[in-house]
């Protein structure tokens, strides 16, 4: 047989090599199982952090509770081959060891349970389910975190929306409306003021003079050196009769007269006022829901119209909703990108929203509408993220449990 031998004419040869191109497929699902890392040093990631998430299990009486411990993964029963005659899913049986307590008992069960079989991947990333081979395609799609944009502008003004997206949970759009007023929606739900919701999230936030203090520069003045155009940072009252002369968040206006004539020593004001949003959001704002618990109670009726509203069951719907990492979680990618957004230093390990960061969003807008800023291209790629096999495997075992 004749030898043939191959001449390269080329100059230049490859400038890289050719990468292995299912390796983020492999590579996502071996984070995901953790198969050949000891229980003890897994990582809380993949199957690992979603059973982690969902034990322990208590009772409704309380008396039992059932712990999770690790998880094993056996040898595949049949080779691929028999898997692709037999029409057969070729995957691996999982097991998870599990204790039991009991109040009434000091004795502890510890069991290892049989819950299915997880598919294994062969070759060049592709799975054999039901004797065909199948892949998983990985999703491209909006990044976690915060996003600006210029919704529409009406006359010489932009109206600037904030979406506050998480990985797992409920969507937070802020927006600024025709009225000049800034609402708030969870979950596409009916609009509520941005304030009410900013009580609702932190006790601190329950007052009129918090949230003034938190979005402009307060001053101490006397009432001679007061003007009728400043605006009240905090309750203007009368210490002979009591009687409220201005509200906070009001201009001073014609009750200038009547504090000069009162015994008022000073008053907390703000100056000059670039952009008064926030102080006609707090006026548009009913007075029952002017207080922490008036703002979780409003919420609660917007989110379960027709059920009785009691604030223990508006607390706790709040609290499931926004501070529970088990129903709301903003991602390590989320927690990122708010931090490089709002220019905060929160450590990545804080997955729940925060009230400073709904502060921020909300100064971040006043920023916009004075023309300071940016606002995002939710297009471009920098802004969304690969959503890879390990993600979407645990989004569909969570289904599960």
């Amino acid at each position: 047989m004749e030898t043939r031998y191959v001449c390269d004419f080329s100059r230049y040869g490859d400038a890289a090599p050719i990468p292995r191109l299912n390796f983020i497929q492999t590579e996502s699902y071996e984070r995901f199982l953790q198969q050949n890392v000891e229980p003890s040093k897994r990582k809380n990631q993949g199957l690992e952090a979603l059973l982690r998430e969902t034990f322990p299990i208590e009772s409704y009486d309380g008396n039992l509770r059932l712990e999770y411990v690790d998880y094993e993964l056996d040898e595949p029963r049949y080779r691929p081959d028999e898997c692709r005659e037999l029409g057969l899913t070729y995957g691996m049986p999982l097991r998870i060891r599990v204790r039991l307590h009991r109040k009434d008992k000091e004795e502890v069960s510890e069991e290892r349970i049989y819950l299915g079989e997880i598919p294994k991947m062969i070759g060049g990333g592709e799975f054999i389910v039901n004797g065909s081979e199948r892949v998983i395609v990985s999703q491209l799609h909006r990044s976690p975190g915060v996003d600006f944009v210029k919704e529409q502008v009406e006359g010489d003004r932009a109206l600037h929306t904030c979406r506050i997206i998480p990985e797992r949970g409920s969507w937070i759009e802020i927006n600024v409306t025709k009225k000049d007023l800034l609402a708030v929606r969870i979950d596409q739900s009916s609009k509520i003021p941005a304030t009410t919701f900013l009580r609702a999230m932190d006790e601190k936030y329950g007052t009129d003079e918090a949230i003034i203090r938190a979005f402009y520069p307060v001053k101490t003045v006397r009432p001679r050196d007061l003007k009728p155009e400043m605006w009240a940072a905090a309750p203007v009252i009368d210490p002979d009769t009591g009687e409220e002369l201005v509200r906070a968040g009001c201009q001073i206006g014609e009750a200038l007269t009547k504090i000069r004539e009162s015994s008022i020593r000073q008053v907390e004001v703000i100056e000059n006022v670039a952009d008064p949003i926030i102080l006609n959001t707090m006026a548009e704002e009913q007075e029952a829901v002017r207080s922490h618990e008036g703002a979780l109670m409003k919420i609660y009726a917007r989110l379960r119209p027709g059920n009785p509203v009691q604030l223990d069951k508006a607390r706790k719907l709040f609290q499931e909703k926004f501070f529970d990492e088990t129903r709301y979680r903003l991602g390590r990618v989320g927690r990122f990108r708010l931090n490089r957004k709002l220019d905060q230093n929160v450590p990545e390990s804080v997955m729940v929203l925060r009230p400073d960061d709904v502060v921020n969003a909300m100064r971040y807008l006043l920023k916009l509408r004075a023309g300071e800023g940016q606002v995002d291209d939710i297009d471009h790629l920098g802004n969304r993220r690969l959503r890879t096999i390990d993600e979407l495997a645990a989004d569909e075992l969570r289904k599960g449990f």
